[in-house]
């Protein structure tokens, strides 16, 4: 079995704590923070709804976060799967066994196909993944639904919303302070020409260099590699300031809702916008699932909003410190 990154397990470092961990959130803006402190106050169980870009559905038990499902991070099974921590007959057999009490956690440990620690530090960085692209991105509303749903993978206890945000702001904090800014859903790389002759790659770097092609962005390269976004951004920016990639172009954005603010300043887009996702080739376009009965889609009853629409976008360049901050040399 594969050991987990170090950079992407540096995130779950005593993040063991469950929904009362006496962690201290940071300051954040927005409805989704609002929403999520409101949630861990009340001790909520059911799943919160975000609209936006990339937008999302966040799991909920005893005010504590079991799982992120958003397009814009992959999920535990993705991170299993690609990165070739668990082979795809292993994960069939498991599931279908798993299918009539639906534990699919515990039928994996059973299996020796991942230890039960390794496990929970993979489910634990998701989470802090997910929460970090959440929190870049263009939050219009959150809406609060009960009961909560069924997740293939939920994290069991679950995490606590303080160390969560928290670890949002963090890694927000880290990407600030590299020499090189990257965004790791617009910045398309490719290699640096005449720069890799006689160079020695590791630590996934040859990996990151054989899919930056130009049309792809970190959070793209993660999906394929199944490895996090914030990690993989990291290293795509380290791996820009020495001169091992390049800016080939950058994703247009729109405003999530009239009057957002611009986007992060860097190269402009090309005048067609072609780029291609992980898994569809749209021009311009990150892959969406769409999901029946998402935010604005017609809620039951009992649907309760807890947030209103707002204008946040681009906390990157809210929190975006000077230099001489924690460079997090394990991200």
């Amino acid at each position: 079995m594969n050991a987990l990154r170090r950079g992407d397990t540096a995130a779950a470092d005593g993040a063991s704590a469950g929904p009362a961990a006496p962690v201290s959130p940071p300051s954040l803006p927005g409805p989704l923070f609002e929403a999520l402190l409101d949630c861990a106050a009340r001790r909520v169980s059911g799943v919160l709804r975000v609209a936006g870009d990339p937008g999302g559905t966040i799991h909920l038990a005893e005010g504590g976060v079991t799982a992120i499902e958003t397009p814009g991070a992959p999920s535990p099974e993705v991170l299993l799967l690609r990165s070739g921590r668990i082979p795809e007959p292993g994960w069939a057999a498991a599931f279908t066994a798993a299918a009539p009490d639906g534990d699919l956690a515990a039928e994996l440990i059973k299996r020796d196909l991942v230890g039960a620690g390794e496990l929970e530090v993979l489910l634990r960085t998701a989470l802090a993944d997910a929460m970090f692209v959440l929190a870049c991105g263009q939050v219009t509303g959150c809406e609060l639904d009960q009961p909560s749903v069924d997740y293939l993978l939920p994290l069991m206890p679950p995490g606590g919303v303080g160390w969560l945000l928290a670890e949002a702001s963090r890694r927000i904090q880290v990407l600030g302070s590299l020499p090189s800014f990257i965004t790791h859903d617009r910045d398309r790389v490719a290699p640096a020409s005449g720069r890799l002759a006689g160079t020695m790659l590791g630590g996934g770097q040859d990996q990151v260099l054989a899919l930056a092609n130009g049309r792809r962005t970190p959070r793209d390269i993660a999906f394929a590699v199944g490895r996090g976004v914030f990690s993989v951004t990291v290293q795509v920016a380290r791996m820009h300031a020495s001169g091992v990639l390049v800016i080939d172009s950058r994703r247009a954005v729109s405003p999530a809702v009239p009057g957002a603010g611009p986007a992060s300043p860097g190269p402009a887009g090309r005048p067609d916008g072609t780029g291609s996702g992980p898994e569809r080739g749209q021009p311009g376009l990150l892959p969406r699932r769409k999901r029946a009965g998402g935010p604005g889609q017609g809620r039951p009853a009992q649907s309760r909003p807890v947030a209103g629409l707002a204008d946040r976008s681009a906390l990157l360049r809210l929190l975006r410190p000077g230099s001489g901050t924690d460079q997090d040399q394990g991200a």
